[in-house]
């Protein structure tokens, strides 16, 4: 089989051979963990494959492992590693050492993905207001427009889950909890009767019945401040590209009288 590959900056067509085929090629071959860099590698399901890297890494506790990548994946040499590659080939993935995990996902694994949705939770629950440029500086520096890719990260799906689960735990650090809520609609709805204001009066009325489940199909809320934080978020993100593009006609505008 030939694989198709960009390797150190050159792409190439790449031999993956069956055991029983590198055997019959006369080919001389070790387990993955154990061949060198131009040696050939048997992965754990029976495939052999050229070694063309194998580096050593410390982690911050002193201890080294090392990184080893055939053409047809790549693994640690840890005593729980494998290489599949008839895993890897189903994905199309042959430079992660879990072909199924999506970029995403791996992406807010990140410590850079962390410290972002962590500063962003803080900036609107101390602020009110998010800096991005600051934010795009703490994700991703080395980006030619650091903002912009800080929004578009902030705008996946599993990266606004991960704020809004943020956002409730500092919502609990500042003791803003359902009950919290529940007695502050309870006080709108008291200050809009006593000012004879029937549409707010309505309204607090109606959200205190979606707490007590008081209509049908409605779910009883179980969450801290059940807010549709993650429409929030997007919404925010989205009043934020809006006005940066305003900004920027005005300017235009300006530049051209």
């Amino acid at each position: 089989m030939k694989l198709l590959r960009k390797i150190q900056g050159k792409s190439a067509e790449y031999s993956v051979y069956t055991k029983a085929k590198a055997q019959d090629k006369k080919i001389l071959f070790k387990y993955w963990k154990e061949a060198q860099v131009g040696e050939w590698g048997l992965t754990d399901d029976g495939y052999v494959a050229e070694c063309f890297d194998r580096k050593g890494y410390t982690d911050k506790h002193g201890k080294t492992k090392t990184f080893i990548k055939l053409t047809c994946g790549v693994g640690w040499d840890t005593q729980f590693s494998k290489i599949y590659f008839e895993v890897n080939h189903k994905h199309g993935v042959y430079s992660k050492t879990n072909p199924k995990r999506s970029h995403d996902a791996q992406e807010n694994g990140t410590t850079r993905a962390k410290n972002a949705i962590t500063s962003y939770a803080k900036m609107v629950v101390d602020v009110g207001k998010v800096d991005y440029k600051t934010l795009g500086q703490i994700y991703r520096p080395d980006q030619q427009n650091p903002a912009a890719t800080v929004r578009r990260f902030l705008k996946q799906k599993i990266s606004r889950r991960m704020i809004e689960k943020k956002l409730k735990e500092l919502l609990v650090q500042k003791k803003v909890t359902k009950e919290f809520a529940l007695n502050n609609l309870i006080r709108a709805l008291e200050m809009s009767e006593d000012k004879g204001d029937v549409n707010n009066f309505l309204k607090a009325n109606d959200t205190i019945m979606d707490l007590l489940e008081m209509k049908p199909n409605k779910k009883m809320i179980t969450d801290t401040v059940q807010i549709d934080m993650t429409k929030q978020i997007a919404d925010t993100i989205a009043k934020e590209d809006k006005r940066l593009v305003l900004q920027r006609k005005t300017e235009e505008n300006e530049i051209n009288d």
